[in-house]
């Protein structure tokens, strides 16, 4: 009786981590269809861009609300529907006859991955035993860091092939077979009983703060900064603030902050995510611009890194069962520092084999501190404030990877060329990396004090 309890709690955890990773994997798949999307819908690339900025939007936002959603309607609930709003969202955008349908699609598909990824994490905290805790959820930082590498080769191949439309066609199967998995694993747990009102003005608030702040970090790529958006977003973000602190309605328990620890790991945690996705773009066009590698060996230079370091997530996560999370912070730390100081120093010399391999150590190290800090994060937080905690992650992360990827377009277009800009981003995530390391001593040191 107890392993098939068992066997239909991972069945759970795996059909919602198909959709995430479904989910994940159409955002970068897009990237590559620009172009064509600019000649078949008569439109310039800069509102072709907003294929994935509204995207970006709608699962940041919605991954806000998704907390509240959990305690007050379930996880199967949510599961269901975000299933239902994915396959809705991507025939509209495959069966598209104008831009702005296509926009409408990409949207639906945002909320339905903004609600699918805290929720693959939230199964696994509420379903899988403590002491197996690591191993799920370095398998869900696995989905998390191996889906974005995929979609690429994904929507490069349909484009070639099929077509643009395929691309969402052919993304269907992955909804089909999570309903097909979770239909009897994914089980109603007892809501929240006596559950506060919604907030609704801090929801408000820390949308408008979001949805300006990745309006302007996108038109950093212009050289300027839009003082508007930036005002807005700081006095939007401080009136969130203000709002939740005194209020006694339900939204995101920023409370939450006050716990050292939980701060401590969260920033290194959306750190990590900003060095791989601005890596992940400033590399393959450094490859192209100044080694003239092609287009294939310069998009594949990544896929063994990104693929070594999602399978040794779990590892990550089975040691962190047995040895705990200090180490593995700081060695993984270590092994990210070591490989941004090389390849700093050696930016001038590197060629495909050297980006290969060099990307290959980064990613070790940053697969096993980013593991670490996402487990250790949550592991010790009262199981009734997870959710709240998954949402926040989730949410940082997903803004600080649109951060990434413009800071990084910022320094590809250095005016002493991609090689000069590709040096400093080394150095700047460097010198993050030793920031990092001051924020894992603070904790450490934290948590002897609480021992004694």
């Amino acid at each position: 009786m107890e392993e098939s309890i068992q066997l239909k709690n991972k069945l759970a955890i795996i059909s919602a981590a198909l959709l995430a990773a479904g989910g994940i994997m159409i955002e970068t798949a897009m990237n590559v269809t620009f172009p064509v999307l600019k000649n078949v819908f008569n439109t310039s690339l800069n509102n072709i861009q907003w294929v994935t900025t509204a995207y970006l939007l709608a699962v940041t936002v919605t991954m806000t609300i998704s907390s509240y959603l959990t305690k007050k309607y379930g996880v199967r609930k949510i599961w269901l529907s975000a299933n239902l709003i994915f396959i809705i969202g991507t025939l509209v955008a495959g069966l598209s006859p104008s831009f702005s349908i296509l926009l409408m699609g990409r949207v639906l598909e945002g909320i339905a991955a903004g609600l699918a990824m805290p929720l693959m994490f939230n199964l696994i905290l509420t379903q899988i035993p403590q002491s197996k805790i690591g191993v799920w959820m370095g398998i869900g930082a696995m989905v998390v860091s191996l889906a974005p590498s995929f979609g690429p080769t994904y929507g490069g191949i349909f484009i070639e092939s099929l077509g643009w439309r395929a691309i969402f066609f052919t993304l269907l199967i992955v909804p089909v077979v999570s309903l097909a998995m979770g239909w009897s694993s994914v089980r109603e747990k007892q809501r929240s009983k006596n559950l506060e009102p919604f907030d609704f003005w801090a929801f408000i608030l820390l949308s408008v703060a979001l949805i300006s702040g990745i309006l302007m970090i996108n038109q950093l790529e212009s050289g300027s900064i839009n003082i508007a958006l930036l005002g807005i977003t700081i006095v939007a973000f401080l009136a969130f603030i203000v709002v939740s602190i005194r209020s006694k309605k339900t939204f995101l328990n920023i409370r939450l902050f006050s716990s050292k620890s939980f701060t401590l790991l969260l920033i290194p945690v959306t750190l990590y995510m900003f060095a791989n996705l601005g890596l992940g773009l400033l590399l393959p066009n450094y490859l192209e611009s100044v080694t003239h590698t092609t287009s294939f060996l310069a998009g594949f230079s990544l896929l063994p890194g990104t693929l070594i370091g999602a399978v040794l997530s779990p590892l990550f996560g089975s040691l962190y069962d047995r040895i705990g999370s200090t180490k593995l912070l700081f060695i993984g730390n270590g092994i990210f520092a070591a490989s941004l100081l090389c390849m700093a120093l050696i930016t001038h010399e590197m060629n495909f084999v050297t980006v290969t391999l060099s990307y290959l150590v980064f990613t070790i190290g940053r697969s096993m501190a980013y593991s670490t800090s996402m487990t250790a994060s949550v592991d010790g937080i009262p199981v009734s404030l997870q959710s709240d905690a998954n949402a926040i992650l989730q949410g940082t992360q997903m803004f600080m990877g649109a951060v990434g990827t413009t800071v990084a377009a910022l320094f590809g277009s250095d005016q002493r060329g991609i090689e000069a800009g590709l040096q400093n981003f080394f150095w700047v995530l460097f010198v993050i990396s030793i920031l990092i390391f001051i924020m894992f001593i603070f904790r450490n040191e934290k948590n002897k004090k609480s021992e004694v």
